[in-house]
């Protein structure tokens, strides 16, 4: 420190630094709320920018949904119009060129296959040769 009216600079040398409780505890008092407060703020903010992604989110999933259930509906429709055996033959004959079989071109399986097959145990179909799918109604015209 200098003093200006003599012109000497007097040091204090047996001043100490200490830290005052009170200032301390005032200081404390303003700093610790404002510290809360904004946390508090900070946590209020981060929670609704949460529930509008939430909210985001969900709408984005319902109409997924429903988008979804649109295309199974579709899906079945169109797996039901598929099955129809009228449009299956006509699909057969238009598509692909095949016709009704004509009575030659069926082949029954021999009597004795048959016979073995009704006397087996309920009626079970137990020869591999006769296990298979229902007969094809359909040939190529060639």
């Amino acid at each position: 420190m200098m003093d200006f009216v003599d012109g000497l600079e007097s040091k204090n040398y047996g001043l100490r630094k200490t830290t005052d409780p009170r200032s301390l505890f005032e200081f404390l008092s303003l700093v610790l709320p404002l510290i809360a407060i904004a946390g508090a703020f900070s946590f209020h903010v981060w929670v609704r920018g949460q529930s509008v992604q939430v909210g985001y989110r969900s709408q984005q999933l319902s109409e997924q949904a429903d988008r979804l259930e649109h295309i199974q509906r579709q899906l079945i429709l169109e797996e039901q119009i598929l099955k129809d055996p009228a449009n299956l033959e006509a699909l057969a004959r238009e598509n692909l060129g095949l016709s009704l079989l004509k009575p030659n071109q069926i082949i029954p399986p021999p009597a004795s296959k048959v016979q073995e097959n009704l006397n087996s145990s309920l009626g079970l179909k137990t020869d591999p040769d006769l296990i298979g799918p229902e007969p094809i109604l359909l040939s190529v015209d060639y």
